[in-house]
This record gives C-alpha cells, sequence and structure tokens, in this order.
C-alpha cells in the first residue's frame, strides 16, 4: 500500500470525524436554544418506575418531559412528604402558556379540572406522567403550606393505584362478612323450605289449579262467542257512524261558536261605550228637567193670557168648519149650481 492511500484514508476517517462533532453540536445548539418552561407537580403516591427523561404526555402527545424527582420537603419548609416531579414543557406544542402560576388563562384551565397522574407504559413498569381532564369536585388539589416556586398543576391518584384501593376496600368486606353464620343462616332457610314444602297438600293443590284452567278456558270461548256475534259488530259500525256524525256536528258548531268569541270583545266595547253615553245622559237629565219645566209654566201662562183669544178663534174655526159643511153638501147635491151659480130669478114683463 503506497502512500497515496494512507493518505485518502486518513482523510475519509478526519472527514467523518468533524462530520459527527458537527452533528453533535446540531443536536445540542437544538436543544440548548429549544424554549422550555418549568412546571411542577406533587404526588401523594409511589412514583417507581418513572425517571428523569421520563416523557410528560397531554393525552398521549409528547409535550415534554420529567427534569427533577425529589421529596418536597427537600425542596421546601415543610413536614408533608409528597413527591416533587418538575417538568419541562415547550411552549410551541403545548395549547396554552404555563409560564406564570397567575395568568388568568393557565387558572382557568386548573378551574377546569386540568391534572396530572402517573401512568404506565403497558406492562413494562416504565412510568411517565400524562396530563388530562379530570372531574375538578371529585380530584380537589393536595393541601399545601408552601408557595410553588413553578407553575403548579394539581395530581390526581394513578390508575393502578385506584385499581389497588378498590380491590383492598372489596377485601375488607369480604373480611367483614361473617361465614359461618352465612352458612348457618343459609341451612335454616333451607330446612324452613322443605318443611314448608312437606306440609303442603301438592295434590290438592295441583286439583285447584286444573280447575282454575278449565274455567279459564271457558271463560275465553264465552268471550270468543260474544265477539264473534254479528249483532256486537253492527253495534260498533253504529258507534263509530255517530261518533263520525257528532264529530261533524262539533265541526259545523266551531266556526259560529269561534265568530261569537270574535265579535265579543267588540259587543262588550260597545255596551261600554252606551253605558258611559246613558251615564251622560243621566248627569243632564236634571237640567233637562228644569229647562222642559220651564217651557210649560211660559206656555201655560201664555195660554192663560191668550185664552179669550184663543176661545174667539176657535168658534170662528168652528163656524168656518160649518160653512164648509154646508158648501159640500151643496156641491154634492147640485153641482151645477156650485160651479155656474144660481139661476137668474124669473122675469116679470108679461109675455105677448
Amino acid at each position: 500500500m503506497n502512500k497515496f492511500s494512507y493518505f485518502k484514508i486518513g482523510i475519509f476517517v478526519i472527514s467523518a470525524i468533524v462530520i459527527g462533532v458537527i452533528g453533535v453540536i446540531a443536536f445540542g445548539l437544538g436543544s440548548i436554544f429549544e424554549t422550555k418552561t418549568l412546571v411542577e407537580t406533587y404526588i401523594d403516591e409511589s412514583v417507581q418506575g418513572l425517571d428523569v427523561g421520563s416523557p410528560f404526555k397531554f393525552r398521549g402527545v409528547p409535550v415534554g418531559k420529567v427534569e427533577q424527582i425529589t421529596l418536597t420537603n427537600a425542596a421546601y419548609r415543610t413536614q408533608r412528604s409528597y413527591v416533587l416531579v418538575r417538568m419541562s414543557v415547550t411552549s410551541k406544542i403545548y395549547p396554552f402558556r404555563m409560564v406564570d402560576s397567575g395568568d388568568p388563562q393557565f387558572r382557568n384551565e386548573i378551574e377546569r379540572g386540568l391534572r396530572v397522574r402517573l401512568a404506565q407504559q403497558g406492562l413494562t413498569g416504565v412510568a411517565y406522567i400524562e396530563a388530562d381532564y379530570q372531574d375538578p369536585l371529585r380530584n380537589p388539589a393536595l393541601e399545601i403550606d408552601w408557595q410553588p416556586r413553578y407553575p403548579y398543576v394539581p395530581s390526581v391518584r394513578s390508575r393502578i393505584t385506584e385499581l389497588s384501593e378498590a380491590v383492598e376496600r372489596i377485601l375488607r368486606n369480604f373480611e367483614q362478612i361473617n361465614l359461618p353464620d352465612l352458612t348457618k343462616n343459609l341451612g335454616t332457610s333451607l330446612q324452613a323450605l322443605t318443611k314448608v314444602a312437606q306440609s303442603a297438600n301438592l295434590d290438592k293443590i295441583s286439583n285447584q289449579a286444573s280447575l282454575l284452567l278449565g274455567e279459564l278456558r271457558a271463560t275465553n270461548r264465552q268471550i270468543a262467542t260474544v265477539v264473534s256475534n254479528p249483532e256486537l259488530k253492527s253495534a260498533i259500525a253504529d258507534a263509530s257512524a255517530t261518533a263520525a256524525g257528532a264529530r261533524q256536528m262539533i265541526e259545523r258548531a266551531q266556526e259560529p261558536v269561534n265568530r261569537v268569541l270574535t265579535d265579543l270583545p267588540r259587543a262588550s266595547e260597545n255596551l261600554a261605550n252606551l253605558t258611559k253615553r246613558i251615564d251622560a245622559v243621566s248627569a243632564d237629565l236634571p237640567e233637562t228637567s228644569a229647562q222642559l219645566r220651564q217651557t210649560l209654566q211660559n206656555l201655560n201662562r201664555l195660554i192663560s193670557s191668550q185664552q179669550q183669544a184663543i176661545s174667539a178663534a176657535v168658534e170662528n174655526l168652528r163656524a168656518a168648519s160649518q160653512n164648509m159643511r154646508e158648501l159640500t153638501e151643496n156641491a154634492s147635491k147640485y153641482p151645477s149650481q156650485t160651479i155656474f151659480g144660481a139661476p137668474p130669478p124669473p122675469s116679470k114683463v108679461m109675455p105677448r
């Protein structure tokens, strides 16, 4: 192998080392300049299987990782021995900011039920932190007596812990059951049932049941006979026709009734107006009566003062009426005289 071949191998090795160093630096710079936000939570149970670097997921989507796992009395002045877990969150992925605990949006999410819990990845025992929304009334935050250094997200029990506690409660309830007494009571109940069955007259009960079934069959046959009767069918048809006629009568009477109900407010209004007019006329009635009384008095005085003239006028009217009657009678008896007048009196010259 000549010197040129060694030179090419050296160049290749040096280039590979340089490329590897550049890649490491690039990945390192990406993680250094990545924007992260720290949040913390307190867990009141074992965090076995959770390590620094474990994923932090929101509804199954990775949004960060675990940065620190310790106890609360190691980070704060408190006697409570919760497990303190701090996670880093990539702000570009998480749906809202978690920079300040006093941020209104962050507080609103906590009030809506944002909680974190310890979750297991399958059956491997590897744990991670999962964030999701829970019922805030059933999952209140843990009591703390210190001021969190980073935004605090309350935690809830893990599924495994809830399942184990439920199993323990069931086992404790089973322990409280007195199995010997229960078995004894069950045996006593079985003996009592056996005695009742032995003392019962099963043959008599069977005969009575047979008689009851026979009566039921007879009743069913009678009902079938009544239903198949033609008179019943005609009665049903007549009832249907009667119902149809009644329905038609109701439909015909509905329009006049609606018209009456429609005109009723107008009639009521007219009646109210008439009442007002009657009240007005009644109010003016005393004045009208006084005027009528005064007119009658004036008329009485006028008649008293002109009584003689009135008597003479009445006498003249009576004479004129008498003359008119005579003229009418003459006209009916002697019409020519009425039209042409009476004939001249006879001449006194003697005829020749």
